[in-house]
């Protein structure tokens, strides 16, 4: 159990977990219309696009609002992935054969 709590104890602060969620946010909601606005249709891409960008909505709009502190860590986490696959899709060019990132899936 003390492994856990060093661990635990090691966590931001509150303030700055929530400072990233709301850039992470910000980032979130200005590359999804620059992914969906893209020519993916002509190659085929447009419903897996679609797909996964209602994933990601869907896992934006159910964010956690209780519960620990390490919740909200981890939640942070999971939008910096989705952010970092979003931006791979935002500088992607559509038709471009490339393995879709983790927010795809």
């Amino acid at each position: 159990m003390s492994t856990v709590r060093v661990t635990l104890d090691r966590l931001p602060p509150t303030a700055i977990v929530e400072h990233l969620l709301l850039r992470l946010r910000g980032h979130i909601q200005l590359l999804l219309p620059e992914i969906e606005a893209k020519g993916w249709a002509r190659y085929g891409q447009e419903d897996q696009i679609r797909l996964m960008t209602a994933s990601v909505r869907d896992r934006f709009n159910n964010e956690p609002k209780t519960g620990p502190a390490v919740v909200r860590c981890v939640y942070a986490q999971e939008l910096a992935h989705i952010c970092r696959d979003l931006l791979a899709l935002a500088l992607a060019e559509p038709g471009f054969e490339q393995p879709y990132p983790a927010a795809a899936s």
